[in-house]
């Protein structure tokens, strides 16, 4: 069955009213997460708050939307309390027309973000200076400073700081082999790292700082804090930013950059791709055309689309909250 490509763009709102969205991390010591997971899931009950929660021994983490700004101040707040963050959270806030999620994921996990190194925590260790954009901004015009992104390698080709090096990390817990591989002998130089919202930086900072590498710098709440931070005149930004939910990718002005995910191998594609033979909607993308090895998963995609197309012939959302 042959679907057309104008489904894959995600500019369909799913309600006229603005939204909120909230980008949120904390560390700190959780005795009992699992017990936190079920006063969480609770506490919001029915109310439209939609997204994921990560919590683990060290904290939580996540993004939501809700429809008012209120109903997230509320839930964050509520979390910070379960979780004994006394700081509160911090978050990168940004407006949407529609949910960017379908429903909301409480989920318990080893660790909020996935580094394979336990030491290598705020709660344990020592970390990077976190800059402002204006000092952000000096640290990567110096030639002398080594810019790293610590985002994984499929998120850095939609777009990144000009000069900066990309581990190639298929993900983050391959961060610790790339610096034995690429930066021992380089510990005296200074070091300015970069994610989407902070959170990567957080553990990569003192895994370096634990590997001898004293002039270390993260930039305060990542990417989207920065072009929250910044205008077109002082943005050193170079493309898009990929975010991990419906939006796919934002611009500087935190505003949708056009990009879709290819359902099949989940890499970005690019408005400029949409004309390319190779992509068909929920079968194939240029990445990943000529693969075989996403066959199964290119049956998978076909046979949801079906369902799609069946549930907007009865007027129904295929997931998500109904109207």
């Amino acid at each position: 069955m042959d679907f057309p490509n104008s489904w894959a763009t995600p500019k369909v709102s799913h309600t006229e009213a603005d939204w909120w969205v909230g980008t949120f991390y904390g560390f700190a010591r959780v005795a009992d997460p699992e017990a936190v997971k079920a006063t969480m899931v609770s506490a919001i009950g029915k109310d439209p708050v939609y997204g994921t929660i990560l919590v683990a021994g060290e904290g939580a983490n996540g993004t939501l939307c809700a429809p008012t700004r209120a109903m997230l101040d509320d839930t964050l707040g509520h979390l910070s309390a379960e979780i004994g963050l006394s700081t509160g959270f911090d978050p990168t806030w940004s407006r949407v027309d529609r949910p960017i999620f379908r429903k909301l994921k409480v989920q318990v996990k080893k660790e909020i973000v996935t580094f394979k190194t336990p030491e290598a925590t705020p709660l344990e260790g020592e970390g990077g200076t976190h800059l402002t954009p204006d000092d952000w901004n000096e640290l990567i015009s110096d030639p002398d400073t080594i810019i790293i992104d610590t985002r994984n390698s499929f998120e850095t080709k939609v777009g990144t700081f000009p000069g900066a090096i990309d581990p190639g990390n298929v993900s983050f817990s391959e961060f610790p082999a790339f610096v034995e591989k690429e930066m021992r002998g380089q510990e005296g130089k200074k070091v300015a790292m970069f994610c989407t919202g902070g959170i990567r930086c957080e553990k990569a900072s003192v895994y370096m700082k634990a590997q001898g590498f004293d002039q270390v710098f993260q930039l305060k709440g990542g990417i989207l804090r920065y072009f929250q931070e910044t205008t077109a005149e002082t943005n050193l930004w170079d493309g898009d930013c990929y975010v991990f939910d419906d939006r796919v990718a934002l611009d500087k002005n935190l505003e949708p950059g056009g990009h879709i995910s290819c359902p099949v191998c989940r890499m970005p594609v690019r408005p400029d791709q949409f004309d390319d033979p190779r992509f068909k909607a929920g079968y194939s993308c240029p990445s990943c055309a000529d693969d075989s090895s996403y066959d199964r998963t290119r049956a998978s995609s076909v046979e949801r689309l079906k369902q799609i197309l069946l549930a907007t012939e009865k007027g129904k959302r295929h997931l998500g909250p109904q109207d």
